[in-house]
């Protein structure tokens, strides 16, 4: 009897101590794999970026040289962020948007689900004005009706851009350092004519 009972406590006792391991197992492969699962999300690269296409042709939009006064990287931050945000500008480009300019009749509708198949994409249209000394460089998206306004400009000293809709009210402005455009974060710029 006593040799029966002693049987089931070493019986009960290796179970026990079997499901343990293999609890403690099965909790190191969960994390061995999810380790395995980490480094490997860290050595697939991103996934493949589109770049933008200065090549594409479209009827009546020829690609837009951007004037050299508007190039260039810019920053700018707002009153809520102690960061800055980088805008570049170059050739063709206003970040990872083409620049065109309309000529012609051509006729843009962003009702049309022809034009919006047509132009899909990160393609802007674009024009350059001169008003009061200062140039303008109008842009927006190839069916969009609200224009995004670069005005070449200085402010306290420093070469900036300024930035207007439509109207030409100006309401913010970017510049060629991050710590000036940290430092006038919060300045209002619409007091700026």
């Amino acid at each position: 009897m006593m040799m029966k009972v002693l049987v089931i406590i070493l019986a009960s006792l290796s179970l026990a101590a079997c499901s343990n391991q293999n609890t403690k197992s099965q909790s190191q492969s969960t994390v061995s794999s999810s380790k395995k699962v980490a480094k490997s999300e860290k050595k697939t690269p991103r996934a493949t970026e589109v770049k933008p296409d200065i090549h594409k042709k479209y009827a009546g939009l020829p690609l837009m040289t951007i004037p050299s006064e508007f190039r260039g990287t810019w920053y700018r931050s707002d009153a809520f962020s102690k960061k800055a945000r980088k805008l570049v500008i170059t050739k063709h480009l206003v970040n990872d948007s083409v620049l065109y300019q309309k000529t012609g009749k051509v006729k843009l509708d962003h009702n049309s689900a022809k034009q919006n198949k047509q132009y899909a994409g990160d393609i802007s249209i674009a024009r350059v004005e001169q008003k009061n000394g200062q140039s303008w460089l109008r842009v927006h998206d190839v069916l969009g009706t609200v224009d995004l306004i670069y005005i070449t400009g200085q402010f306290k000293g420093h070469k900036c851009l300024y930035l207007a809709y439509s109207s030409g009210d100006i309401h913010s402005a970017i510049f060629t350092d991050k710590k000036t455009a940290i430092k006038y974060r919060k300045y209002d710029f619409s007091k700026i004519s």
